[in-house]
């Protein structure tokens, strides 16, 4: 929320200044090579922790463990455990099937999200037509799909096999429980589009088979538009997803802005492997919890015009060719908490195009290709107590955003700056406060950055380079004052009066 006030911070006296100077420089004499942290400094320190939950994560190929016993036993601080309350079965209802044109469910999917990809959906189903069996009402489990799919569901033991789309109305759910699987054939052109609920409790879903003949590029998907509501616990869910649009990317909570579900839907306890992405679309309210999420094909999660949705507690590792999490085009009020994400390309992290309100807290982004978190036109977001480590680009970068808060993070032996200011509006405020800066390849660096507020970041470790780009002449009053006792406001020109500063978001920070 935005709201315009005046800016106050805490002084220290001159003596303490002087002090702390004497103590720096006579640091200084003692040091051997320029960028070389101690082993035992805070930022090292984590380091080495971060490195160890990745082996430890590694060795955990068939991810056994959840990832918040696995962050929790790294010594990481976790967020609370979401309060959520699971769906309870509708029970034996009747059921009531019929016969549905695909293409008018794909037509409603395409009044909000367009038409990309229905093509190929429809080629896939070659053999099936264009009709398929839509549940109207009622509650089904997986014994049931066999006798209302008829040859479009094949059943051995506890596994069933889509050979056909299923399509679940707004009075119908489906209920998946322990130990039961269910595939959805690739060949066959199989998918689930759910309008009522989906509730998968402790079960498995996967994409199996070989490539469609009918169209190569076609993958099985779950979607869940209108007022549907997914929730997923204790699953297993593998290989879904194709494409480059939000209906047919793998796992989808995809709905316009008018509809309005019965209840939130969440994935948590679950281990995700091989799904091109989460896609999570002006859905309201959304959890997804303690997860491991395992070569995603695009980006593992994405939220886009949503609001309030929470991402806590996941573990994000494998191959990954561009950002892990985006938050995305008036994504309003998202959190992200106590995830890790280990190695992959681009930033971890990137919050963009009017994602206001952003929350960013106690993450892990280690050993990208790319930067930690970027923050790009994106008003009040806060980025506080992560862990941006050993990345090849920046630890934090923020362009072209009002009011961004950046405090108590860890910025370790990344490449670039650990954090990176570009682009600001002229007015713009960016408040750096209590961050360890170590080792990286300066530790602010600055192009037209227009205000920065600093207040008790500790540089003891970024020794001798404090500043880089148009902020290097300012270097000296780091050097003054090396773990930021006293607050001070600098641009490009020098010092800024901290009384004309002025903050346009409300915070509890």
């Amino acid at each position: 929320m935005h709201r315009e006030t005046a800016i106050s911070v805490t002084r220290t006296s001159p003596a303490r200044r002087l002090a702390a100077l004497g103590a720096f420089l006579t640091a200084m004499l003692a040091v051997t090579s320029p960028l070389a942290a101690a082993p035992d400094s805070p930022g090292q320190l984590r380091r080495i922790a971060v490195e160890r939950l990745a082996i430890a994560t590694e060795a955990d190929g068939r991810a056994h463990r959840r990832a918040r016993e696995m962050l929790g036993s790294a010594g990481f601080p976790l967020p609370a455990v979401p309060g959520l309350v699971p769906l309870a079965p509708r029970g034996e209802a009747a059921l009531a099937t019929d016969r549905f044109d695909l293409r008018i469910a794909l037509g409603l999917l395409a009044q909000a999200f367009g038409h990309d990809d229905n093509s190929a959906v429809l080629d896939a189903q070659e053999e099936n037509g264009v009709h398929a069996v839509i549940v109207e009402r009622g509650s089904l489990g997986l014994a049931d799909l066999t006798r209302i799919m008829g040859t479009g569901a094949v059943a051995q033991g506890n596994v069933v096999e889509l050979h056909a789309p299923l399509i679940l109305w707004h009075d119908a759910e489906l209920h998946l429980n322990a130990n039961e699987v269910l595939q959805l054939s690739r060949r066959h052109g199989a998918f689930i589009l759910n309008f009522g609920r989906l509730i998968v409790d402790g079960a498995g879903i996967h994409g199996v088979g070989t490539q469609s003949p009918y169209n190569e590029e076609f993958a099985p998907f779950i979607t869940t538009s209108g007022p549907g509501t997914m929730q997923m616990r204790n699953a297993q869910i593998s290989d879904l997803g194709f494409g480059g649009s939000v209906k047919f990317s793998g796992l989808s909570v995809a709905r316009s802005a008018l509809d309005r579900p019965a209840a939130a839907s969440f994935i948590i306890d679950s281990v995700i492997e091989r799904v091109q992405r989460i896609s999570i679309q002006a859905a309201s309210n959304l959890t997804i919890d303690n997860n491991r999420i395992i070569d995603a094909g695009s980006a593992a999660l994405v939220v886009q015009h949503s609001r309030n949705t929470t991402i806590s507690a996941n573990i994000i590792t494998g191959k990954s060719n561009t950002n892990a999490i985006r938050v995305l085009d008036g994504a309003v009020g998202t959190v992200l908490a106590g995830n890790a994400i280990l190695k992959g390309d681009r930033a971890g992290i990137l919050i963009k195009q009017a994602a206001d309100n952003t929350l960013v807290k106690d993450n892990i982004v280690w050993a990208r290709g790319g930067g930690g978190i970027k923050v790009d036109r994106a008003s009040c977001t806060e980025v506080i107590g992560n862990f941006l480590i050993s990345n090849r680009q920046k630890g934090i970068e923020v362009r072209r955003s009002l009011d961004a808060y950046l405090a108590g993070n860890y910025l370790v032996d990344n490449k670039s700056a650990g954090i990176w200011v570009s682009g600001q509006p002229k007015r713009a405020v960016t408040r750096i406060a209590g961050n360890v800066l170590d080792s990286n390849g300066s530790g602010i660096a600055t192009a037209t950055a227009a205000a920065v507020l600093l207040e008790g970041n500790d540089f003891s470790a970024q020794f001798p380079k404090f500043f880089s780009g148009d902020l290097s002449p300012q270097a000296r009053f780091v050097a003054a004052d090396v773990t930021g006792e006293t607050p001070i406001a600098l641009d490009a020109a020098g010092p800024v009066p901290i009384t004309d500063l002025v903050r346009n978001c409300e915070s509890a920070s």
